[in-house]
């Protein structure tokens, strides 16, 4: 794991006790926002799920906002290694990249986690504005690896170009949740989804008009 800004109060995860406790209160967390959503995780109910008392909860996290960010720190964290293995496996070509990281974050939508706690993430965002800088942050690591990738396809197109591209493809992923989700309706056409996205990205991303008209975003 890469070294990472924290929430966590400065010291309490000095030794590896600490950190394996920051880590059993992550895991507490995420597993409530999994189960009921994030509007039934408070700093009280994840202490009584680990068997401890707010104030101990309290010595490691100061607020319900400390501990969210960095469980969204967390789930951000391990998509960014993922995506850097893959990248490194087809390190000769970026439009094998492209595939990988599309690929996965497809496959992705297919598991639990992701088809609940993402949901919960824009839900949440649509109410709260730190919620929603929050979403920006998460959303916008994962773009800036599609960004990389679009530059080394094509090293002609100007950063707004590549920045909409990143979106655009974000985009048309993340809509897919709702359908070929866990246990959604249509999650047995998985595969053949997965294989049109793929291709539509490469293709969107060859075919991509250059250079831009350099006009700032509004």
């Amino acid at each position: 794991m890469p070294n990472r800004t924290t929430r966590q109060k400065p010291g309490t995860a000095a030794y590896a006790k600490g950190q394996g406790t920051v880590n059993r209160i992550i895991d507490s967390a995420l597993e409530v926002v999994l189960a009921e959503g994030i509007a039934a995780l408070s700093m009280r109910r994840v202490a009584r799920e680990l068997g401890m008392s707010p104030g101990n909860l309290g010595y490691y996290y100061a607020s319900r906002a400390d501990l969210l960010e960095d469980l969204f720190t967390r789930v951000i964290d391990d998509y960014m290694e993922t995506f850097g293995r893959l990248r490194e496996v087809q390190a000769d070509s970026p439009e094998n990249q492209l595939r990988a990281v599309v690929g996965y974050v497809f496959d992705d939508l297919r598991t639990r986690f992701t088809t609940r706690f993402f949901p919960e993430l824009w839900v949440l965002a649509n109410r709260d504005p730190w919620a929603a800088q929050q979403m920006e942050r998460v959303y916008g690591l994962y773009r800036s690896v599609l960004e990389d990738i679009i530059a080394l396809m094509r090293p002609g197109l100007a950063v707004r170009d590549r920045q909409d591209l990143a979106l655009a493809i974000s985009a048309a992923i993340e809509g897919h949740t709702v359908f070929v989700g866990h246990d959604r309706p249509h999650r047995a056409r998985h595969r053949r989804l997965r294989d049109i996205m793929v291709e539509q990205s490469v293709e969107m991303v060859r075919r991509a008009p250059s250079p831009s008209t350099g006009e700032s975003y509004k």
